[in-house]
């Protein structure tokens, strides 16, 4: 069993603070895994990339630089994406990426989120809708069971027009994206996001324990 794990994410801005603030958004969401690697005391780090090549090359130089770390890769996919396709082949054939799979990285490595964050939203319509309150239109949202099948433009437009009404005003990804990470319940996003369950599903098997 590996003795630290750390996830390399595309998101979060470019500044200290919204960095920050998604850094603590995502290990929210990713706290099933958070509270096995505390109990176990594995060490656990986050680090939020920003743009998606720096999330990339970062995962690339820590592979090489931190051999004994387990080395996680998380990006949007860009794209809908079949559960079966390797994540490694779905990055070097995307045109704006062509990124190659780095020596000592397999497919549990590489995760992505199917079509953008967003789509873990999605998943969760009752979440949005307690977080946004009085307006908010549940009714211009795909069904849950879709989330990873919409493209990036699809939810996006989704939630700007669930929410063009609300108090808040239309959903915005750095505002809103990282306080949203934290209210979304984790086990319905996994029931619907087959490539967020794969996520999950691969973190419990690095850290022994089925979460």
């Amino acid at each position: 069993m590996t003795k630290s794990i750390a996830i390399y994410i595309e998101g979060g801005g470019d500044t200290t603070q919204t960095l920050a603030s998604f850094r603590t958004g995502m290990s929210a969401f990713l706290k099933p895994i958070v509270d096995v690697v505390r109990a176990k005391r594995i060490r656990w780090r986050v680090i939020a990339c920003g743009r998606r090549k720096e999330a990339y090359y970062k995962f690339v130089d820590a592979l090489a630089k931190e051999p004994d770390v387990f080395n996680v890769l998380l990006v949007d996919s860009e794209d809908p994406v079949a559960i079966a396709l390797s994540p490694w082949d779905h990055v070097r054939s995307r045109e704006d990426d062509k990124w190659n799979r780095p020596p000592g990285a397999d497919d549990t490595h590489c995760h992505m989120m199917v079509a953008c964050m967003e789509a873990w939203f999605l998943a969760d319509a009752d979440a949005l809708k307690r977080h946004y309150g009085v307006n908010f239109d549940i009714g211009k949202l795909p069904p849950a069971s879709q989330a990873e099948s919409q493209t990036k433009d699809e939810i996006y437009a989704a939630l700007k027009k669930a929410t063009k009404s609300t108090k808040a005003g239309q959903y915005r990804k750095i505002r809103d994206g990282a306080k949203l990470l934290a209210e979304v319940d984790v086990t319905i996003v996994r029931k619907h996001c087959k490539w967020c369950q794969r996520m999950f599903k691969a973190l419990g098997d690095v850290v022994e324990t089925t979460v």
